[in-house]
């Protein structure tokens, strides 16, 4: 596979595919609703250990991750993401840690904003040379302003 991102019909347009990790059924939805909306493929795993199941089985352009998790938390997937050479970009967020020190990681406070959220999305994807086709950020009904 030359890259992990989806192919739409146009041979040119290439989908990236953000990973949701997140414990909470709601705010992992309203995280999939939030990029899928941008133009983004989205997959989600409910914690560490189904997120490295998904890496393994789907194409991911970036994890966008919780911290605090059962089974295996954000901090821990991001060190055994690095253990095994996986450069992949992970955005981490939180609402009970105010940082977490991770070479290569951003962090994010929960609530997050949305805007936000997605700049820092699209700035991480643009380093590796994948953009959002499609979207619409700044353009039509604006996003609710926070999720988490």
């Amino acid at each position: 596979m030359d890259h992990p991102a989806i192919r739409r019909n146009d041979a040119n347009d290439v989908i990236p595919t953000v990973l949701v990790v997140e414990d909470e059924p709601v705010i992992r939805e309203l995280m999939a609703i939030l990029l899928e909306d941008e133009g983004y493929a989205v997959h989600q795993a409910v914690d560490g250990l189904q997120a490295l199941e998904m890496l393994e089985q789907h194409g991911v352009d970036l994890v966008l991750s919780d911290v605090k998790m059962p089974r295996l938390d954000g901090a821990s997937l991001v060190q055994c993401l690095r253990s095994r050479g996986d450069t992949i970009p992970v955005v981490l967020m939180s609402a009970v840690y105010a940082e977490v020190d991770l070479p290569g990681v951003c962090f994010l406070r929960k609530p997050v904003n949305c805007e936000h959220l997605l700049t820092i999305i699209a700035a991480a994807l643009r380093e590796i040379g994948r953009t959002a086709f499609g979207s619409t950020l700044n353009e039509g009904a604006d996003p609710a302003p926070f999720i988490g």
